[in-house]
């Protein structure tokens, strides 16, 4: 049924980007034209990070949290395959534990979609896409962006890395426009969380499940993502997604749609850069999870030396979050966020922060010191 529907949405997205450009003979030739040899059209590369987090009061972490393989395959000069596996928590120490356990271990397909560039204004993709939302769901790479961790706000509330199933058209209008839109299935929360309820496609590799499926897809919901984005003021770029789902529980009777808002302003001149975001849920349930929002607010600045590219950050997060999954009411979250990146090279960073936050209505605090390494090549 997966591999139907994968086959199905990357076919769609030929077919529905030659209806755009309505040229058939053009589209033909570009089906099987290239001038590369067959070793050529493949492209290899590879993205990593592991991370120890220390807790002021007591217990230590340390994972590889992800090593990804993506592979790439130019079919033609207009068509190509792009993949993402991604091998997630392998021998994990978890903060109580005393030894390190390959429990949960996951091999996760990230990514698998089609792409066909019609021109340099217009691409079309379809099969397992990212959607587009939010400053690092389509960018991560941990050489990317500040901090050990991703900012939380992103994580929970959007959630990255958010990969669905669908169809998806981006194209460039004039300069300083461009526009995203992208059918797709829902999330399928069940009555737990946001971030829980994520397509998911693979599998546990050790795990205590009876079966260790991770498939998640959500068959009884329809979804559509819109985003636009602007960069005709110079040294900044604006973002909007809006996202609407039909059904968001499918363990729930009747329908629960929901509506997801984002906006964010990413400003960067020489080596200072600021990042604000903000982005909220609106959902069809009768709970205190129907309403989750969140915004951050991020200053950063970076400078080259003779070691090396040094940068420093701080980020603030404000954001309410119900993870009714595990049985946590909606809570609302206040964190501070200091620390600082150090490139060796443009493919590998060393980051090290200090995470306060802080839970309304809540005694006291919780404080974390976190290590990280990462690799893009």
């Amino acid at each position: 049924m997966q591999k139907t529907l994968l086959t199905s949405a990357a076919l769609g997205a030929v077919m529905m980007g030659s209806a755009v450009a309505g040229d058939a003979d053009a589209l033909d030739a570009s089906l099987i034209k290239t001038e590369k040899s067959f070793w050529d059209r493949f492209t290899f590369g590879t993205y990593g990070e592991i991370h120890a987090n220390f807790w002021k009061d007591g217990g230590t972490e340390v994972d590889p949290h992800r090593i990804v393989l993506f592979a790439d395959f130019q079919f033609t000069d207009n068509l190509k395959l792009v993949t993402e596996t991604e091998l997630e928590h392998s021998l994990e120490k978890r903060r109580h534990d005393a030894s390190f356990t390959s429990t949960g271990v996951e091999l996760k397909l990230e990514q698998a979609y089609l792409e066909y560039t019609f021109s340099d204004d217009l691409v079309a993709k379809g099969g397992l896409i990212l959607a587009p939302v939010g400053v690092i769901n389509e960018v991560h790479e941990p050489t990317t962006f500040y901090g050990v961790e991703r900012p939380n706000v992103e994580v929970r509330i959007i959630p990255t890395t958010w990969t669905l199933l669908g169809l998806g058209v981006t194209q460039n209008v004039g300069t300083d426009w461009q526009l995203d839109g992208m059918f797709h299935g829902g999330n399928d929360t069940r009555g737990g969380s946001i971030r829980g309820g994520r397509s998911s496609y693979g599998i546990d590799l050790f795990t205590v499940n009876s079966d260790g499926n991770r498939f998640n897809q959500n068959n009884d919901s329809w979804a559509f993502t819109g985003r636009a984005k602007y960069t005709g003021i110079q040294d900044l770029k604006l973002s909007a997604s809006l996202q609407y789902q039909s059904d968001m529980d499918s363990s729930a009777s009747g329908t629960q749609d929901g509506v997801l808002g984002e906006v964010h302003g990413v400003y960067r001149k020489g080596g200072f850069q600021f990042i604000a975001l903000g982005s909220a849920w609106e959902i069809d349930v009768e709970s205190e999870g129907d309403s989750q929002w969140g915004y951050y607010l991020e200053p950063s600045y970076a400078w080259d030396t003779f070691i090396g590219k040094v940068g420093v950050f701080g980020r603030f997060s404000q954001y309410e979050y119900a993870d009714l999954a595990v049985g946590s009411s909606s809570k609302k979250y206040t964190e501070y966020n200091l620390g600082g990146n150090y490139w060796i090279n443009e493919n590998l960073v060393v980051k090290a922060d200090y995470l306060n936050q802080e839970i309304k209505g809540e005694v006291g605090g919780t404080e974390i010191y976190n290590l990280g390494f990462g690799w893009y090549y």
